[in-house]
């Protein structure tokens, strides 16, 4: 059985009382410029909305959005062409999610050679969903990527569950790749911002700042006062918030993308050179890892990163096995935080084996058992095992 058969099969039964096309349509072409579409399971309501290549959204051109080459953001992954992406974002009843949350609204975004494109999918009433659902299926049957934000948490699996609900599969989303904007800009900007949600990203790294938009909290029950009124002036600042929300996600695409391209000497933000060190040390990159490591060292004034940074190099350092500057490093970590026990750990196995410097070994395990002991830390037991297992050394050498 075809899709549209099986959507068919659970079309609600007609009723007298169901609001007539006409009806759900009110006002809706005044404010929102939409138009209503025939699928196999009645009539769905479709707003579209073409932007040119030369318009700025934020610091960049959507142009420049689309002529540069991408990878999913992952070491594994392939390049890809911007226009097999299919940018997704929702409105739903709900927030928390679960089979009594509806998606309302489905925005899509991609690129054609001339223009970027948003099309929304707007459920006027319930029993639009299954219009709903299958002009998203349609719409995702033609693209090889789904770029989302957040879709991994909250988007991609409502729908799922809509399809199940209804005892569908959403076949259009079957082998497609996903890339969820929110986990990258996470490794890249947790650190430096208060928070990666979508409005901070575009206030404070893309350059876009809304005017008078309308918060995501107020959504569901704009939605709902739609239902009861009919009235479609309601629903305009939604549309709008989502059309803003899709045409970001594709300009902090091309953001994240352009930032995991820069060299050790062209990052200029120490929270970036941290995230690109990291993603070479995914790639086994461990020497590219360390410049990263070390631009970021010197760009920050924070320190609490230049310590985790340092940490960090310290650790691939000793992997390589380099102790000598693994060492060097410790003492500069040791220096702005004497009571960090894990590097005073690594300081004291450098002695004790690397350099056979038993006296100096001993001294900085001592000094470390009594922070520990002071600070009721769980490597006490370790400290003490350690101390113990240098001073029988010291007394084998000196017998």
């Amino acid at each position: 059985m075809d899709l549209t058969s099986k959507l068919r099969r659970f079309l609600p039964p007609q009723s007298s009382q169901a609001p007539t096309a006409q009806e759900k349509s009110s006002d809706l072409d005044f404010y929102l410029r939409g138009q209503e579409v025939d699928t196999p399971f009645g009539s769905g309501y479709v707003v579209e909305e073409r932007w040119p290549l030369t318009k700025r959204h934020g610091h960049w051109s959507l142009g420049e959005v689309l002529e540069a080459k991408y990878s999913a953001l992952h070491p594994s992954s392939d390049e890809f062409s911007l226009e097999e992406a299919l940018f997704l974002d929702t409105e739903t009843t709900g927030l928390a999610g679960g089979t009594g949350t509806y998606a309302f609204l489905v925005g899509l975004g991609f690129f054609t050679p001339t223009h970027f494109v948003v099309k929304q999918l707007l459920m006027r009433d319930y029993n639009e969903e299954l219009a709903l659902l299958y002009l998203l299926d349609q719409e995702l049957q033609g693209k090889n990527y789904i770029v989302s934000f957040n879709g991994k948490t909250f988007d991609l699996p409502l729908l799922q569950t809509r399809f199940t609900i209804s005892r569908l599969g959403l076949e259009g989303a079957a082998n497609k790749k996903h890339i969820d904007l929110l986990h990258m800009s996470r490794r890249f900007w947790k650190h430096k911002l208060p928070s990666c949600s979508l409005g901070s990203l575009e206030e404070h790294i893309l350059g876009i700042h809304r005017i008078d938009d309308i918060p995501g909290m107020e959504i569901p029950g704009r939605y709902f006062e739609f239902l009861q009124t009919r009235n479609g002036s309601l629903l305009q600042d939604i549309l709008e918030h989502n059309v803003t929300d899709i045409v970001s996600m594709a300009t902090l695409l091309y953001r994240l993308q352009t930032t995991t391209e820069l060299e050790p000497d062209e990052c200029d933000c120490s929270f970036e050179a941290e995230a690109l060190g990291h993603l070479s040390l995914i790639k086994g990159k461990h020497s590219l890892a360390l410049q990263y490591l070390q631009a970021s060292a010197q760009l920050t004034e924070d320190n609490e990163q230049y310590l985790r940074v340092m940490r960090q190099a310290a650790a691939i350092l000793k992997r390589l096995g380099q102790y000598e500057r693994a060492s060097h490093l410790w003492q500069k970590i040791l220096e702005i935080s004497p009571d960090d026990l894990g590097t005073s750990e690594e300081m004291a196995k450098y002695y004790e084996h690397k350099k056979k410097d038993l006296a100096s070994a001993e001294q900085i395990t001592r000094r470390a058992l009594a922070l520990a002991w002071q600070k009721r830390s769980p490597k006490v037991s370790a400290l003490e095992h350690r101390l113990k297992r240098i001073e029988r050394k010291a007394q084998v050498s000196t017998s």
